[in-house]
């Protein structure tokens, strides 16, 4: 997205100022533009996408952070998750089961069990790990009907 602001200084004192204003009011630029007004006003679309941030940053936000988040992004640290770090996710387990009470011998039983999610899981969500109970059913049963042919 092209940068809508430029910093320069004036009598040696810091000013930002949005491109193709010219350092004009609003009012002055859309006399300017003639019919098109507002609707192609550099100053109103800055503004609209200074709005458009606040309203997915909300009122209370830290910069820094912000900053620190978009270079984890840029440099591919940054991943975001399928749930939060602790949330119940389902797995299918193969789990070994004695055929008598003598454990002589033994055969495997798929199950579905709970857990709780952590970041081991996270390339695992849909192959392994699923977010629902339905959705390991649905791989549970998929899984059966692939070993059953």
């Amino acid at each position: 997205m092209e940068r809508l602001t430029y910093d320069f200084a004036l009598g040696g004192n810091h000013c930002w100022q949005v491109k193709g204003a010219d350092n004009l009011e609003c009012r002055e630029v859309c006399e300017r533009q003639g019919d098109v007004g507002c609707k192609t006003c550099p100053i109103a679309k800055a503004f609209d996408r200074l709005a458009a941030i606040e309203d997915i940053l909300g009122d209370e936000y830290e910069l820094e952070r912000l900053r620190e988040l978009t270079q984890a992004d840029r440099d591919r640290r940054c991943v975001v998750l399928s749930c939060k770090i602790g949330d119940t996710v389902y797995s299918i387990r193969h789990e070994r089961v004695p055929d008598d009470e003598y454990r002589m011998s033994f055969h495997t039983e798929m199950r579905i069990i709970s857990q709780k999610f952590g970041l081991n899981h996270a390339d695992c969500i849909g192959k392994t790990v699923f977010l629902t109970r339905e959705e390991a059913e649905a791989a549970l049963r998929r899984e059966q009907d692939g070993n059953n042919k």
